[in-house]
């Protein structure tokens, strides 16, 4: 026991000399006989002598699954031991290989000398980590939320932050097609800014609302005009590919919405055009795609205005059957959804709904009347359908309170 206390507290002591893991590295390699990989939550590696780099996509799938009441796991068709340090997100993972089942058991107490030491190194190392981030994430918060005078905060802390206010720059941002856990977010965000170093793109990334992946991107400039490229081709096709590489890494599928370029002061409007994107391509049924503003065709149109005209739009032709619906508990409303949904087939409707094809009549009835408009109208159609999706995707991003 006492040797076991002076391993501990050589290796805890050797961490915070060196703050690395190199001496910890050793004394389990040398001690299993077997090589040994030490990895954050986020799937970075700190193997012996080299450089830091992504975990192996079948480790790092072991770290996605983990069974969070097991303290180790063997992986029998990688003939892995997988040791968890810790039980917080800022804790790692040790993996040595190869081990047999009959060996786990004699290798456990060897990590369980290091275990205080990795723990030690990535309490700091995330204690760190966040201290960096918070300076830079309040900057993109109030760039995105255009909280303050954009320019002057750049023109003070140009020293810190990489920004032109001469360079456009536009957002881009991802959505994935379910709710990560807190490992999974870190590890995509981890995952993306080495894909950007890798790829060598000037993109700064940060989590954003506790769902959105946020992207604030630099232009760039044709060589041979010595302007900014009008189109779009050299971004897209970064993104397509950034898009392609994640859904192989990760197990969901993502939307990407994409604002236009503006001057950094400016750049709140570009992250809204992004925002309204990701989810009117969502409402729409072309979500798990990489959509611009300009593909929305008239959308992109309609949702240049400000908030208070699209407020406007919606509460013209909808306020009625809102105010119906609130009043005698009635679902006008979404029957008038799933009507469109279904591309205006009654029976479709129906089925849908689960009613009666007369009770549909009637409801479909009702809202003409509510709403003074015609469905054999191609007018009136187009304004009460443009209208429900300004009022879905304004309730999706909480601009509109869809209960009052």
């Amino acid at each position: 026991m006492a040797h076991t206390d002076e391993v501990k507290v050589s290796l805890t002591h050797s961490v915070l000399e060196m703050n690395n893991l190199e001496h910890v590295l050793s004394y389990l390699r040398e001690s299993t006989g077997r090589n040994v990989v030490i990895s954050d939550y986020k799937g970075t590696t700190y193997s012996l002598g080299s450089d830091q780099e992504q975990l192996p996509q079948s480790f790092f799938d072991i770290i996605l699954n983990w069974d969070e009441g097991s303290p180790y796991l063997w992986d029998e068709e990688l003939l892995t031991l997988c040791y968890k340090v810790g039980t917080s997100e800022k804790d790692g993972f040790i993996f040595v290989e190869p081990v047999h089942s009959e060996e786990c058991h004699e290798l456990i107490p060897g990590l369980e000398k290091a275990s205080l030491a990795v723990k030690t190194y990535f309490n700091l190392a995330h204690s760190m980590e966040k201290l960096n981030n918070v300076y830079t994430n309040n900057f993109i918060a109030d760039i995105l939320l255009c909280n303050i005078n954009i320019k002057e905060l750049l023109k003070q802390n140009s020293f810190l932050l990489n920004y032109d206010l001469n360079n456009l720059y536009y957002v881009c941002i991802m959505l994935t097609d379910r709710i990560l856990t807190e490992i999974e977010k870190q590890a995509l965000l981890a995952y993306t800014r080495d894909w950007l170093k890798l790829n060598k793109l000037d993109i700064f990334c940060t989590v954003w609302d506790n769902k959105y992946l946020v992207h604030i991107c630099p232009t760039h400039y044709d060589v041979k005009i010595l302007d900014v490229d009008s189109g779009w081709k050299k971004s897209l096709d970064n993104i397509t590919r950034y898009h392609e590489d994640v859904r192989k890494k990760f197990n969901f599928k993502a939307t990407f919405g994409i604002g236009n370029k503006y001057l950094i002061d400016k750049l709140h409007l570009s992250y809204q055009e992004a925002l309204y994107a990701i989810h009117l391509s969502e409402l729409t049924g072309n979500g798990n795609q990489v959509r611009h503003i300009y593909d929305l065709g008239v959308y992109s149109l309609i949702f240049s205005n400000s908030l208070d005209h699209l407020k406007s739009l919606y509460k013209k032709y909808l306020n009625a059957l809102i105010v119906h619906d609130r009043v005698n508990n009635s679902m006008l409303l979404e029957t008038l959804r799933c009507y469109f949904d279904a591309n205006l087939n009654i029976n479709e409707t129906a089925e849908r709904l689960f009613l009666h094809i007369n009770t549909l009549r009637y409801r479909l009835k009702r809202v003409e009347e509510l709403t003074n408009t015609s469905f054999q109208k191609a007018y009136d159609r187009t304004n009460l359908y443009i209208a429900l999706k300004v009022y879905d995707v304004l309730g999706r991003l909480e601009l509109i309170d869809p209960s009052q």
